[in-house]
């Protein structure tokens, strides 16, 4: 499993209305705290950087009402996160790392989150259901993702091909 740090919701000195407001809205952000190496359904390792800090936000918030992003999905979240922010997973082999699937675009890493979730789970119902509302509202986080820069992150004990 990934170690994780929780960032706290910020609900100090604000008022009662406030707070029950942010408790509802605002969604809580997690950083990994060290490199997690985690096996794709194909045998690939795959490593999502120290220092990556994810939110759920890519699954879109109706699935939320269903499942939290950080009990059942929270492996997929973390993934699919990864994937819709830099379009690309970076992949170990032979004590190097690489570019995994660079530009696979929405559909393929929706595809590759969805067969992760079924094969951690085995629960096909949900992780279909889950894969649609992706389909069907997960664009408009996409296209968020894809508009902004982004800081590069890497693993930290490996060189890059």
């Amino acid at each position: 499993m990934p170690k994780l740090l929780p960032y706290a919701i910020k609900t100090q000195q604000f008022s009662f209305v406030s707070k029950l407001w942010r408790l509802l809205v605002r969604k809580r952000q997690w950083q990994l705290i060290e490199d997690w190496h985690y096996t794709l359904p194909n045998q690939r390792v795959i490593i999502i950087p120290k220092g990556f800090v994810f939110d759920g936000s890519s699954y879109p918030a109706i699935v939320w009402l269903f499942y939290s992003p950080t009990g059942l999905l929270l492996i997929p979240v973390i993934l699919h996160d990864f994937c819709f922010q830099y379009n690309y997973l970076w992949a170990l082999q032979d004590d190097r790392v690489f570019k995994f699937k660079q530009g696979s675009g929405f559909f393929k890493w929706s595809a590759l989150i969805r067969n992760v979730g079924i094969e951690r789970n085995e629960l096909l119902l949900i992780d279909y259901f889950t894969w649609l509302m992706c389909i069907v509202f997960g664009w408009v986080n996409w296209l968020t993702f894809q508009r902004k820069e982004k800081v590069p992150l890497l693993p930290s004990k490996f060189k890059t091909k």
